[in-house]
């Protein structure tokens, strides 16, 4: 019996500890005017990262694994020696599943309740899914986490299951005029409403609801994980050992099984099915079963893996196989995106964001003005539950970072609101950085009271937080409804400055549609959903053109990458950049006397401290001072310097005698471009 209590005992800490965190992903503080940014204090995402299936699946699908996802290590790891124990012991949705399917009812006693605990050839549809889920991502899609248990369990959780819970607890405060301290403890600090709410919620009511059929069929039918971790169980040591001897036919150990892995004497027992849930142990009155390390030869009382069909496997990498062409055939990714696909600051490129996107709705949960909501059709159905910006219910807060903070894939960067740049301007050099833009408002004149109706209004220009205003007003002689002459504001959009925050649109007094509306347009995640050419074109003239630097001939156009981008050009030393300040790169090839080919870095850093961090970082080993910009070193075949804002490296292909004095005199044009 002591094991059955640990495993309870255990499912209820880790139950707990999931709901603790998942409440705790909510925005409680104050963003600091100064700057600082406002750093969630609990590890809410930690669920996610020790999630096994997220962690393969997005290596599959990027070909490379985000920070912190190595932690799932720790579950996969324990499951080659131990078997399923995650699903048994700590698993939040299988615990829901655990605890819904032991309620009581008629149809679920005595003989029908044990049959329907025997093993069902149907549940080897979670394996065919599982491979068909892989193959997605190996192809560039996520659709792992609509089917992967914590991701399912969070999103329906954080977006239906707590604001409901939280309106129905407000509903009781008001009625009984309570003002209980337990009560207002398990509020949110603001009431969440949350698009496809109701649908998620139905969703996870039916997954719960049909434990009272069959006890835990999601488990047993259809999650992946699962899958993943049944096939990983294959060459576990602890196994179960039968003693038909000691069996009285009593069917006992078949009452409570949670996996439907016959643990009954007679039949073979199905290690990749197993829970580890102990009931079977726990129920026999004459012990005839026991759980034992590196358990008696089974012979055939036990089938080690999963009882699979070829043709069915293959049947599941086809339907893995052609499921992202087909959603990537219509034209809602790049041939016609939706003007309203807003996504949260420092996404990745919707084709990087769909292969590494979850839908945990972590992002949307801890959004302070409940701005993120999970999308329908917005993104086509590969993007359903995504998160989006909808500005009419809630704006981008200036200097919030918490969306990046929480995300456990980096389909939203981790950034600081000084990369943000939304409060306040640079001044200098470093004036030629853009700030991270979600999109571009623009007016509705048909709409606007100022312009159609020659009613002041001034409500836009007021909650603009870009500093200058991306709103400005202009004024204008307009004639009312009695053709007197009037003086009034009219608003406008300075398309350079506008960061596509929506809070403009969220404060547009018309209420049915607003005058003023946020697209996609300028996002600066993507290189060609663009409006405004000009700054590129500004910073490319950081690079000399050919002829500036004598010998050198700049070849092939200017690359750039913002900072969320950077691990594509320098993955695995992005992390370095990205902690010293880095807000964008830009790269060019040049070449000289067609002797010597070189490739010039130039990094645009938050500060001058920044850049000379970033510069001191580099190792001084075999190099020699040179007097480039505010410090400069060279290597020979290489050469480093900050100037200002700016990092700057060369970095040539050959070695020759011409390699370094050519690549001092690139570096030194360089430097005077950089100045003016």
């Amino acid at each position: 019996m002591t094991l059955p209590r640990l495993r309870r005992l255990s499912q209820t800490l880790f139950l707990g500890l999931f709901l603790v965190l998942l409440c705790k992903t909510e925005f409680r503080g104050s963003f600091q005017p100064s700057g600082l940014d406002f750093r969630q204090p609990y590890p809410v995402r930690v669920f996610l990262e020790t999630d096994p299936l997220i962690a393969i699946a997005n290596a599959l699908a990027t070909r490379a694994l985000y920070r912190g996802l190595l932690w799932s290590l720790a579950i996969l790891i324990p499951t080659l020696f131990l078997g399923r124990f995650f699903c048994g012991w700590i698993c939040p949705l299988g615990t829901l599943n655990h605890l819904v399917g032991n309620i009581r009812s008629e149809k679920k006693l005595g003989r029908q309740r044990i049959a329907s605990n025997r093993y069902k050839q149907w549940q080897t549809f979670k394996y065919y899914l599982l491979f068909a889920l892989l193959l997605a991502a190996f192809l560039g899609g996520s659709l792992v986490g609509i089917f992967d248990p914590i991701t399912l369990a969070v999103r329906s959780i954080a977006l239906s299951i707590l604001p409901a819970w939280n309106y129905a607890l407000n509903a009781l405060l008001e009625r009984s005029h309570s003002h209980s301290v337990l009560l207002s403890a398990l509020l949110s600090f603001k009431q969440a409403h949350f698009r496809q709410g109701f649908l998620l919620g139905v969703i996870f009511i039916v997954i719960l609801a049909l434990n009272l059929r069959i006890t835990r069929f999601w488990c047993r039918a259809l999650c992946p994980l699962g899958a993943l971790l049944g096939l990983a169980s294959r060459w576990s040591i602890l196994g179960l050992e039968k003693h038909p001897a000691h069996c009285e036919d009593c069917n006992r150990c078949l009452l409570h099984c949670q996996g439907g892995d016959d643990p009954i004497p007679g039949a073979p027992w199905r290690k990749a099915e197993c829970h580890l849930c102990m009931n079977c142990v726990a129920d026999c009155p004459e012990s005839g079963i026991q759980f034992r390390l590196f358990p008696a030869a089974p012979g055939s009382s036990t089938i080690e893996g999963a009882n699979l069909k070829r043709r069915r496997v293959l049947a599941g990498l086809a339907a893995g196989a052609v499921t992202i062409p087909l959603l990537r055939a219509n034209t809602g990714l790049s041939a016609e995106p939706h003007e309203r696909l807003i996504r949260p600051p420092a996404a990745l490129d919707e084709k990087q964001f769909l292969a590494r996107c979850i839908r945990c709705g972590e992002c949307m949960k801890v959004c302070p003005n409940n701005a993120l909501h999970p999308a329908f059709t917005e993104a086509g159905w590969e993007g359903i539950w995504t998160p989006v910006l909808v500005p009419r219910v809630g704006y981008c807060e200036p200097s919030c970072t918490l969306c990046g903070q929480v995300c456990p894939t980096g389909a939203i960067w981790a950034f600081r609101s000084k990369e943000k740049a939304w409060v306040g301007v640079p001044s200098g050099p470093a004036a030629d950085t853009r700030p991270i833009r979600l999109g571009t408002a623009f007016y509705d004149r048909g709409r606007c009271l100022p312009w159609a109706m020659a009613t002041d209004c001034i409500v836009c220009e007021e909650w603009c937080p870009t500093s200058p205003k991306a709103v400005y007003l202009r004024p204008a002689e307009v004639a009312d409804a009695a053709g007197n002459a009037k003086q009034v504001r009219q608003p406008y959009i300075d398309p350079d400055r506008c960061v596509g925050c929506g809070a403009c649109e969220y404060a547009c007094p018309v209420r049915d549609r607003p005058a003023v509306y946020v697209t996609s347009a300028g996002e600066s995640r993507s290189k060609t959903n663009q409006i405004l050419l000009r700054p590129a074109a500004k910073q490319a003239s950081w690079f000399p053109e050919s002829g500036d630097a004598p010998g050198w001939t700049k070849v092939g156009e200017t690359r750039l990458f913002e900072a969320a981008d950077l691990w594509k050009y320098v993955d695995g030393d992005a992390e370095r950049y990205l902690r010293a300040g880095v807000r964008r790169t830009l790269t060019a090839t040049y070449r000289y006397a067609d002797t010597v080919e070189a490739v010039a870095d130039i990094h645009l850093m938050e500060t001058p401290g920044s850049a000379a961090s970033i510069f001191e970082s580099e190792p001084s080993a075999g190099s020699r001072p040179v007097a480039l910009g505010d410090a400069g070193r060279t290597y020979g075949q290489s050469l480093t310097f900050h100037r200002g804002p700016f990092f700057v490296r060369l970095v040539a292909y050959q070695d020759t005698p011409q390699t370094e004095p050519a690549l001092v005199s690139l570096g030194q044009a360089i430097g005077r471009s950089l100045a003016q």
